[in-house]
């Protein structure tokens, strides 16, 4: 494991078809021809056909362990940040410059644990008490922001309350390499499934149909050469 700069990383990967496997760039040519499918059919916006593409391309490269997966996820990031915007969807909103925040460190971090042979980071696992740990937390926190959300006009507290406390803890074990975050990121995308089917924005539920395959597809690849 040696320090690189990111710009030459990246290079590397996408000069080399982000090194995916045979089957991680079928199953993303999968998820960008469902996108277009789902998009034009149910007459999507353009702003959210291109979350929906940039979406599908992130998670994969993230799943396959690519640090170039954080410039497709800061693209998706912000035209997410504008779709949750129409949508008063205000924790949506948070969890997403969230996201901003810790990406940023993200990118340093995942820097300095890749393995310049394989060009992919290296993952690790909770222990069993973390992670009884981090499940608790998660839950007390979640109900307590369905409680705030409560007194806002936001169209759907619940689902936002359960689909955004998650997706903080997955971001931040995913960040600092642990595998239990796919964990989290599967509630995530089936709650998201539900939240946009309701605001009828069939693209993006159609990119968290994808998305929660693809969590048990990163959590297979994560968990291949684990170690604690």
């Amino acid at each position: 494991m040696t320090n690189n700069r990111l710009s030459d990383i990246i290079t590397l990967e996408s000069g080399n078809s982000f090194n995916l496997t045979r089957f991680g760039l079928i199953f993303m040519l999968v998820g960008l021809l469902m996108q277009g499918f789902v998009g034009l059919v149910m007459g999507s916006t353009k702003l959210s056909l291109a979350s929906g593409m940039l979406g599908v391309i992130s998670v994969v490269l993230c799943s396959q362990k690519k640090i170039s997966f954080y410039v497709f996820g800061f693209a998706q990031l912000i035209t997410y940040v504008i779709l949750c915007l129409q949508q008063n969807l205000y924790g949506e909103i948070a969890e997403n410059i969230f996201y901003l925040v810790t990406m940023l460190y993200g990118m340093f971090h995942w820097n300095s644990h890749y393995n310049n042979e394989s060009l992919e980071i290296k993952t690790r696992h909770l222990t069993a008490k973390q992670n009884i740990l981090v499940f608790v937390a998660t839950a007390l926190a979640s109900i307590a922001l369905f409680d705030g959300l409560l007194i806002t006009n936001d169209t759907q507290p619940f689902m936002d309350a359960v689909t955004t406390v998650p997706a903080f803890v997955a971001q931040i074990l995913m960040i600092l390499r642990f595998k239990e975050s796919w964990f989290y990121w599967l509630i995530i995308d089936l709650g998201s499934i539900i939240m946009w089917a309701i605001a009828n924005d069939w693209c993006m539920a159609a990119q968290f149909v994808f998305w929660t395959v693809n969590c048990v597809y990163g959590y297979y690849m994560w968990n291949k050469d684990d170690k604690v």
